[in-house]
């Protein structure tokens, strides 16, 4: 997998940490903001691959964050991280813009996966 330009985006320092650490371990390069309104900052100021995001956080949630991104760069996907992933799993709950959800404590196993799921190029749809 090639270097990504990432931003993560989650209201808890530790995890904003654990989840950079993960990821530079796969040589991305990583920018991160505090909540869901810095992270749409950020994101408007670069060129990104990929976003990562918190469900719950203040000012604006992820699932408004990544509804957001979705509007302004469809192409751009989006991984949700939270603490409820299995559950919402079994509700069959999709955020829309999401294209993948991450259930926390995070693994490097399950982050890769995820990247590589939402980064895998879709089919072409018949005409």
């Amino acid at each position: 997998m090639r270097p990504l330009h990432i931003v993560v985006v989650d209201d808890d320092p530790m995890v904003r940490t654990s989840v950079v650490a993960r990821l530079n371990t796969l040589s991305h390069v990583v920018e991160t903001a505090a909540n869901g309104r810095e992270g749409l900052e950020r994101f408007a100021s670069g060129q990104f691959d990929l976003v990562v995001t918190d469900r719950a956080m203040p000012e604006m949630g992820g699932d408004q964050l990544a509804a957001t991104i979705e509007g302004s760069s469809p192409v751009t996907p989006v991984i949700m991280l939270t603490g409820f992933g299995d559950l919402m799993g079994v509700k069959g709950e999709h955020p829309p813009g999401v294209d993948a959800v991450v259930s926390k404590p995070v693994t490097l196993d399950a982050l890769t996966e995820a990247i590589q799921k939402v980064l895998r190029p879709q089919p072409i749809a018949p005409r």
